[in-house]
């Protein structure tokens, strides 16, 4: 059934009803769909007090029901109507919810991790994104990424791995991010994601010379090339996982005649993170 099935009026009365029932989870979705009428209707009034009476019903739903990764999704969906109408205080306290049923489920010995509890653990991260708080979404991409891996969804953790590294290189935290893309590039191997792989073999490369780890950026360098092999990729990625490898090995002139007619594809971060390579293995040559 979608909203426009109905007038307004009998909307109200079948998320009334369902509220009654404690069906919060469908008189929610009422509320929803009376919000995007009056959207359409563009009566703002209307529209925040029917979305705000959604929220509350995802929160009452969250606290009923008894699956920990459930009632974050749940939880999280109010926290959002909440903040993009106003009311930050009820926004923060549906937040608050989230991080303690996610701290409580991390540390649950015997938790089977489906599909639906490591998806809930990305939008918390995703949430805590949206909020600034990056070194909490890090740790909860990271601890999902785990999770995901030892239950055999590879494909989901790799990008999850590349989530938390994301948000480690927001923060300015290279080491972290570099052990973030490194992880993100064996999982994407595994899943044959060649482009994926290469990718951030590279950019993981890049920082452990940034941190004067050269051996290791040397292997990051060597992978990203297999990658390029397997995935008979021919492309940048190539040229790069070769300039990460010379500069791993102090060959900082042929690295620079590579890379003096490569940069200009590259987005400006990107280029940044290279040059500070540059700059890390010359200071350790000289």
């Amino acid at each position: 059934m979608s909203y426009g099935s109905y007038n307004p009026v009998y909307l109200e009365g079948l998320a009334e009803e369902a509220l009654r029932r404690g069906d919060y989870e469908s008189a929610a979705r009422f509320f929803h769909y009376l919000t995007a009428h009056y959207s359409i209707m563009n009566d703002k009034l209307c529209q925040r007090r029917f979305a705000i009476k959604a929220g509350e019903c995802y929160m009452l739903a969250a606290e009923k029901v008894n699956d920990l990764a459930r009632a974050i999704a749940l939880y999280l969906r109010a926290a959002r109507i909440f903040r993009d109408y106003g009311d930050t205080e009820m926004a923060h306290s549906c937040g608050l919810k989230a991080w303690e049923h996610y701290t409580t489920l991390i540390n649950e010995e015997g938790f089977r991790w489906d599909y639906e509890g490591i998806h809930a653990l990305k939008l918390l991260g995703d949430f805590l994104t949206e909020e600034g708080d990056l070194e909490r979404a890090a740790r909860v991409y990271w601890d999902a990424a785990e999770k995901a891996l030892r239950s055999g969804k590879i494909h989901l953790a790799s990008g999850l791995y590349r989530d938390a590294g994301d948000r480690y290189m927001r923060m300015g935290n290279m080491g972290s991010a570099s052990k973030s893309y490194l992880m993100a590039a064996e999982a994407y191997f595994r899943c044959q994601e060649y482009f994926e792989a290469a990718w951030h073999y590279c950019e993981a490369g890049f920082m452990l010379l940034c941190l004067k780890k050269p051996e290791e950026a040397l292997e990051a360098s060597e992978k990203a090339e297999l990658a390029c092999y397997r995935g008979q990729i021919e492309v940048f990625l190539k040229d790069l996982s070769q300039i990460c490898k010379l500069l791993s090995k102090g060959s900082v002139h042929d690295a620079e005649k590579i890379w003096d007619g490569l940069q200009a594809k590259f987005r400006k971060e990107y280029v940044q993170l290279v040059e500070l390579s540059f700059e890390a293995c010359r200071l350790s040559s000289s």
